[in-house]
């Protein structure tokens, strides 16, 4: 495994857990936004980037752009479920099923932006 390439993500995936550990009362509310609408746009954000490191990493790993496409997707998937589901043994969190649609919506775009991405990079190079 490139750490160069891996790192990155692996990262993400342990800050994301570190941050659904905090406690519900230790958690700060943003104040121009309702706290259900601020909710879903930190998890897709946080889910969004996961996936853009992701799909970087498995593209540039040499793997084919569907495959990469599909095992993000899918593990993401299964991570946000397993995050979901660890999250009702923290005091004052829950499992959502809103806040894994979320995960999902923000992994969806976070997987277009990096393949965009390499494609614009592409067409730099050539």
């Amino acid at each position: 495994m490139n750490v160069r390439q891996w790192g990155p993500p692996v990262f993400w995936a342990a800050f994301i857990l570190l941050l659904t550990s905090i406690p519900g009362s230790d958690i700060p509310h943003v104040g121009f936004l309702s706290f259900h609408a601020s909710d879903k746009l930190v998890h897709a954000t946080m889910y969004g980037i996961f996936a853009w490191l992701a799909t970087r990493a498995l593209t540039r790993s040499g793997q084919p752009l569907l495959r990469s496409i599909l095992l993000v997707i899918l593990g993401i998937m299964v991570f946000g479920a397993l995050d979901e589901w660890h999250q009702q043994f923290i005091p004052g969190r829950s499992m959502d099923l809103f806040d894994w649609l979320a995960d999902l919506s923000g992994a969806t775009i976070g997987t277009i932006v990096a393949i965009v991405a390499a494609g614009t990079r592409e067409r730099r190079e050539v």
